[in-house]
Parts: structure tokens; C-alpha cells; sequence
């Protein structure tokens, strides 16, 4: 277990008021920091963000919503410190921090070139997110290298010792569920936003940590779900066998009773279930 950040305000059992770990120093270790975990018009939290520290060459950003960039520039301002990021689908609180980001990177000095990951079609929308956002703050001339790669369902693409597969889920816009694998690291899945599908349940099928978005308690009868919720996630990672269970962008108007049901459930599953908030970080690190 990682210990609690030193200074840092107390929590739960673990450092976090949810059984998640606070965000400590950088010792090496491979991590995973929640930068955020709100949904899209959350008040009070950043959009769902993690800071994936995986070994040389490979911390990603999953997700870079407009909420995002001030949220992780309260873990790192070094503008060379990510070598990646991913971008699960192009609603506004997934993905229009990337331009704010993107440009302090270049004006606090970086060097090095940047991967920017996502879905099928995803360095069209990705690219006129940057050029409407700070238009020619990206040309070559006066920028790092972007370098855009989209990865195929199917397919496994490779970054940094890094395995990466992905899977649709089912949202409004063409959604990415991510899956990380690689030497000493637990298997992550993040979900991104949407209902599970068979593809995305496939994908977390012996996932070690899965990280999915639990908009609501329960399925809505009657309408096609495009957000999941918490008996169909419960459900899905029984089914995978996952070890952690960690959910997070619930909307603002149940968040409340989802932590209560959150915590009543803990007892009843075979995996470890948590409800992160920002700063909470968990272990990497492959278990003996």
C-alpha cells in the first residue's frame, strides 16, 4: 500500500475518505492518481482524470476535460512529465483542457515530442479541438512534436512496454474503453464514459484494476442507456474477475446516496470496491 502524502489532510483507512490513497511523492513506484473524478457539470469536482505513472517513458494522461489542467497542475508542473495522453471520446469534459494544457506545455518550456492517443477518427476532432482552442499555437514551427495515433479495436498497439487494447462502450458519442497491460504492472481498464457493451466487458475480463464511470444507482426502464450504472457495473466486474473496482463520475445529484450505496456494498463483493476523490492514488505494482 502507498502511503499517505506527507502533509497531506487525513482520510480513510487507506488516506483517501473512500479507501483510495493520497498522492505522495514521486518515488519510482508505478502509480495511478485520480487528477479528477466528476462528471461533466459537477460543482465541486474536476472531470474524470488519471494520472498513470507506468515506468520510463510511459505516464499517460487518460482524459483532459476543461476542468482538468489546473486539477493536474496540482500534482506536476513539469511540462515534460507526461509522455502521452488519452482521450477516450470528444465531449467537452474528456477533452478541452488539451488545448490549455498542450500550450503551457510549450510556453513552460517542453522539448520533447507528445503522443496523443484515442479511437478510430479521433486526431480529426482532436486537432480542431487544438486549432479552435489556441489557433496556430500548435504549427511546427513553434511547437514540440504532437504525434496522433488511433488505436483499433482488435488490435493491440504498443507505447513505452505498454500493451494497449481498446473497446467500445455504449454513450451518445463514440465512447473508448482503454486497457493498459505491461511487465510488473497490474492490468488497467478505464472506461471512460458509457454503458458497458460485450466488447468493453470482454476487455475488463481479468483486469486487475478497472476504473468505470457510474453515472447513476440504476438502469432507467424503458430507455437506452448510455451512461452506466452501479448494479451493472457491480455485475460486470463480478463477471471479469477484477481484483479493484474503483467508480467515479457519478452525476452530481446522486453522488451522495451512490458513496452510501458504495459503502454498503464493500462487504458483499469479492473485490476491492472504491470510490475515489481527487488525490487518491493506488499501487501499479504487480502483487507477489
Amino acid at each position: 500500500m502507498l502511503p499517505p502524502e506527507a502533509g497531506g489532510p487525513d482520510g480513510g483507512p487507506d488516506g483517501g475518505p473512500d479507501g483510495g490513497e493520497r498522492q505522495g511523492g514521486d518515488d519510482g513506484e508505478p502509480t495511478l492518481t485520480f487528477v479528477g473524478t466528476g462528471e461533466a457539470l459537477d460543482p465541486e469536482l474536476p472531470n474524470t482524470s488519471l494520472l498513470v505513472a507506468a515506468g520510463p517513458g510511459a505516464t499517460l494522461l487518460l482524459d483532459c476535460g476543461y476542468a482538468v489542467p489546473h486539477a493536474l497542475w496540482g500534482h506536476t508542473r513539469d511540462p515534460e512529465r507526461l509522455d502521452g495522453v488519452w482521450i477516450s471520446h470528444g465531449h467537452a469534459d474528456h477533452c478541452f483542457g488539451l488545448p490549455a494544457l498542450l500550450l503551457w506545455m510549450r510556453l513552460a518550456g517542453r522539448l520533447r515530442p507528445l503522443t496523443v492517443l484515442g479511437g478510430p477518427g479521433s486526431r480529426a476532432r482532436l486537432e480542431q479541438v487544438l486549432g479552435l482552442g489556441y489557433p496556430g499555437s500548435f504549427a511546427a514551427h513553434k511547437c514540440y512534436a504532437i504525434e496522433f495515433v488511433e488505436l483499433e479495436p482488435g488490435e493491440v498497439g504498443r507505447f513505452a512496454g505498454l500493451e494497449l487494447r481498446t473497446a467500445p462502450s455504449r454513450h451518445s458519442l463514440a465512447n473508448w474503453a482503454l486497457r493498459l497491460d505491461g511487465p510488473g504492472l497490474r492490468s488497467l481498464v478505464y472506461s471512460g464514459d458509457g454503458a458497458p457493451t460485450e466488447a468493453s466487458a470482454e476487455l475488463c475480463r481479468g483486469a486487475e484494476i478497472v476504473v468505470h464511470e457510474c453515472f447513476l444507482p440504476a438502469a432507467t426502464p424503458g430507455r437506452a442507456a448510455t451512461h452506466a450504472d452501479l448494479e451493472g457495473v457491480l455485475e460486470l466486474a463480478t463477471a471479469a474477475g477484477v481484483d479493484t473496482l474503483a467508480l467515479l463520475h457519478f452525476a452530481h445529484e446522486h453522488a451522495s446516496s451512490l458513496r452510501q450505496r458504495i459503502a454498503d456494498t464493500r462487504s458483499r463483493v469479492d473485490f476491492e470496491l472504491l470510490a475515489p476523490v481527487p488525490g487518491d492514488r493506488l499501487s501499479l505494482a504487480a502483487r507477489p
